[in-house]
């Protein structure tokens, strides 16, 4: 009965929550598995998560726009904002690393690209909780996070300082199977 109802309201948050790119059951079907389970459990997290992936996704190819966002700097600041912005929006950091993790849960994943966005992943967290604001006395703990323009600039920031990976060139490029992990700032 409970696991219906959550699947009841987790679907009626992905309609709410429907931009204009495919139905709630297609967008159910293109999470990975990992990802649907988390769906079904925290179905109330859905649209702060689906919001902070937009707002991610957007904001690198603004910044990045010659890059392919793919296993570059492009990419690297995708999963850190996007773990950032999760963290920021959900207070959490425990529960941006359920669902930054179950988002790499992909099938045949390259090892270094995987290796490469859980370390992004991780380091947008942790940018972004050091960040936080707390104040109040225990009994009423107020917590501030950062705007989502200031975690965007302070992952561009991470970027261009190293503080993030990317899969080096091999070749001419970027080859997740044979090149190593490298920081992402550019020589």
């Amino acid at each position: 009965m409970r696991v219906t109802l959550l699947a009841i309201g987790a679907i009626l948050l992905l309609i709410l929550s429907t931009p204009s790119f495919g139905g709630p059951y297609d967008q159910y079907k293109s999470l990975t598995r990992a990802e649907r389970r988390l769906a079904l459990r925290y179905f109330w997290q859905l649209p702060r998560v689906r919001s902070a992936a937009n707002f991610a996704r957007s904001t690198s190819t603004a910044r990045y726009p010659g890059l392919s966002g793919q296993d570059d700097q492009r990419d690297a600041h995708r999963h850190s904002t996007w773990n950032g912005a999760m963290t920021a929006s959900l207070k959490s950091r425990q529960a941006a690393k359920r669902w930054g993790d179950a988002h790499e849960t992909v099938p045949n994943n390259p090892a270094q690209r995987r290796a490469m966005d859980l370390s992004n992943n991780d380091r947008g967290r942790q940018i972004v909780w050091s960040q936080r604001r707390v104040s109040g006395p225990w009994w009423w703990r107020r917590t501030a996070m950062p705007s989502r323009t200031a975690i965007a600039n302070r992952m561009e920031q991470a970027v261009t300082a190293g503080e993030l990976v990317m899969v080096e060139e091999v070749g001419g490029q970027r080859d997740p199977q044979r090149g190593p992990l490298v920081p992402t700032q550019r020589p």
